[in-house]
């Protein structure tokens, strides 16, 4: 896929429950792909305001981006999730959708670990808004085996804001690259995932 439109699923997965390190990291790389400012604001929106989006939006996306967003609303799962899915399909085939659905997955990972990081960092060293929460061994956890991860992810994002736009084979030099570090660390908790569940996903 073109480096525009992935990061056009990219951002619309993460314009709901929004991540500040998605949303620098992506911002930056739509921004070097050459991705105008014509991604829907999906900021604001809930489930119960979701028909009237995609009607506002219909004409004007892609089914990639019609499926990141029904993906991004519904977390994945769910019927309607597997309609856009087919509509999607039936547009540009199965190998892109498959792709489509794979950045989907990977991005709602990311956003989740990245907020699941920034409230376990809160709740250790006490930001937030002065209430005393429990610290649970999953916020020490999260905080030791990602917490490096998105440092480094934060980093690059200031990083990338002095870079320019770049060619689209730089542009997807730089995903692959980016891609690395997130596989090596979701491939480990992943197999013991699966042996624990058995193969069910």
């Amino acid at each position: 896929m073109k480096p525009t439109t992935i990061e056009s699923i990219m951002l619309t997965v993460n314009s709901y429950n929004t991540c500040p390190y998605c949303t620098g990291l992506h911002g930056e790389l739509a921004r070097m792909s050459g991705l105008d400012n014509t991604l829907p604001d999906n900021s604001s929106s809930t489930k119960s305001d979701e028909n009237d989006d995609k009607d506002d939006n219909e004409t004007n996306v892609s089914e990639e981006v019609k499926y990141a967003q029904t993906f991004a609303i519904e977390s994945g799962r769910g019927n309607a999730v597997k309609f856009a899915y087919d509509n999607m399909l039936n547009t540009i085939g199965i190998k892109h959708s498959k792709s489509v659905r794979a950045l989907c997955w990977a991005l709602l990972w990311g956003k989740t670990t990245g907020n699941s990081i920034n409230g376990a960092r809160d709740k250790i060293f006490k930001k937030g808004d002065g209430k005393k929460e429990k610290i649970t061994s999953l916020d020490v956890f999260m905080l030791i085996y990602y917490g490096p991860l998105f440092s480094v992810i934060g980093v690059l994002n200031k990083i990338l804001t002095t870079l320019p736009s770049v060619p689209k084979v730089i542009s997807s030099v730089i995903g692959a690259v980016l891609w690395l570090p997130q596989a090596i660390n979701i491939t480990p908790l992943g197999i013991v995932s699966l042996v624990l569940n058995k193969g069910v996903v």
